[in-house]
């Protein structure tokens, strides 16, 4: 049996693989306790496992915790996955391959295999991400844009008057597009400025390309983001996982293409 785990800014997300997919999916916030994150995971975690495979974007404190829980719990060392130059069917566009977040890596890999050919992959969470892979592989680089909860504590910050800001945008047509309230303006502000900025970034590759890409769509700002989005996207709320899972050479991504 194999564990993945992804261990983002604020939550730590697991699941069991088996030969049908993903099983036994479950998440937790670590924050500032790392400690109930692992205990939640414990409680959920089956007796035994052969391996745990990861990715960390939360410091070396965190895979620290994960590593020596894992150890003492299973008796297996962690294996983390670390973006690389080429790996997987796909080459990175980072000169400095360590630099690119190793939760883009995955996902650009689980996207990339999903389509059996050019993708974009975005993940919406405390930032907003873009990555597109060509046909062969090729990763053409990303975006990294700040989500709408960041935009809207900067300009909370940075202005006087606007005060606390909540998320309360949907999307709509026409002067629907607009916010009748503050909290509305800068929601529906920063949702716009995403969207657009993102649908002119696939329909670029597109273009260079000369074929559409396949769009996935995750992270836990996805569904919010989905509605404002005029490019066509598939939902993939565990791609991490699932790249984990391809990587690890458990599950076999064919099984879900489009």
């Amino acid at each position: 049996m194999i564990l993945v785990v992804d261990i983002g800014n604020t939550r730590i997300k697991w699941a069991c693989v088996t030969r049908h997919g993903l099983a036994d999916r479950g998440e937790a916030v670590h924050g500032r306790n790392p400690s109930a994150a692992l205990e939640a995971l414990d409680e959920a975690a089956p007796a035994q496992l052969d391996r745990v495979v990861a990715v960390n974007v939360a410091g070396e404190g965190m895979a620290s915790s994960l590593s020596k829980y894992v150890n003492r719990r299973w008796k297996v060392e962690s294996e983390f996955v670390a973006t690389a130059q080429e790996g997987h069917g796909v080459h990175c566009a980072y000169a400095d391959p360590s630099r690119m977040g190793s939760d883009r890596w995955v996902a650009l890999i689980a996207g990339f295999r999903l389509a059996e050919g050019a993708a974009c992959v975005i993940d919406a969470g405390t930032a907003v991400t873009l990555d597109a892979v060509d046909a062969n592989g090729r990763h053409l680089g990303g975006l990294i844009l700040a989500g709408p909860r960041v935009i809207a504590t900067a300009l909370d910050r940075q202005t006087s008057g606007i005060g606390k800001t909540r998320d309360r945008s949907r999307s709509g047509q026409g002067s629907a597009l607009l916010g009748s309230s503050t909290d509305e303006a800068v929601a529906k502000g920063a949702m716009l400025g995403l969207s657009g900025a993102l649908d002119q970034a696939v329909s670029a590759v597109a273009g260079e390309l000369d074929e559409q890409p396949a769009v996935y769509l995750t992270g836990g700002d996805a569904t919010t983001l989905s509605p404002w989005l005029a490019t066509p996207c598939q939902y993939r709320p565990h791609l991490v996982l699932e790249g984990l899972g391809s990587i690890a050479g458990a599950l076999d991504l064919g099984l879900h293409v489009r």
